[in-house]
């Protein structure tokens, strides 16, 4: 039983061909593997917002929690200075905002990499021996064998320079 299929090529613009054919065919679980950044790549993550969206949040939080406690649960009279002395709150909000943007940018590229992975079958691949040197590697995954049929299909159209089975 094959977890897949993976194909090779020597350049990138067969490479970008091979996986427009795979979008075109509607074949789901594509994995990309290049020694380079490709240039027809217009994907983006989600990560900035999500740390901007964090470091924001946590000064909020940070804010809110300095105001509560001087003002609401343990006011004090220190020496005149009115409950509510928002200036001595902006350092600390800063500093856990960027602990939190820290922590989600940190935590959240072991996620989106899916990381850390001791091994993956792909590995064992002769393909993936090359691909961070000199060959542009397409792998297509799925639990549905007629997609990986329809891939196989797709991909030896493309003359790759090796095809071969991910094994399970």
């Amino acid at each position: 039983m094959s977890a897949g299929v993976l194909a090779a090529f020597t350049t990138e613009s067969q490479w970008a061909a091979a996986h427009q054919r795979l979008l075109e065919a509607r074949i789901g679980g594509i994995e990309t593997y290049s020694p380079a950044p490709a240039s027809a790549s217009s994907a983006s993550s989600a990560l900035p917002g999500w740390v901007a969206a964090a470091g924001l949040l946590g000064a909020l939080a940070g804010f809110g929690v300095q105001v509560y406690a001087d003002t609401a649960a343990y006011p004090l009279d220190i020496g005149g200075r009115p409950d509510f002395s928002w200036p001595s709150f902006v350092p600390i909000a800063f500093e856990i905002g960027a602990l939190c943007a820290v922590l989600t940018g940190f935590c959240g590229f072991f996620i989106i990499n899916r990381l850390p992975r001791l091994y993956d079958p792909i590995d064992a691949c002769r393909g993936m021996r090359d691909c961070m040197r000199n060959q542009w590697v397409l792998a297509v995954r799925s639990v549905d064998a007629s997609d990986i049929d329809a891939a196989r299909r797709v991909l030896s159209d493309s003359r790759p320079a090796s095809l071969e089975e991910i094994p399970a």
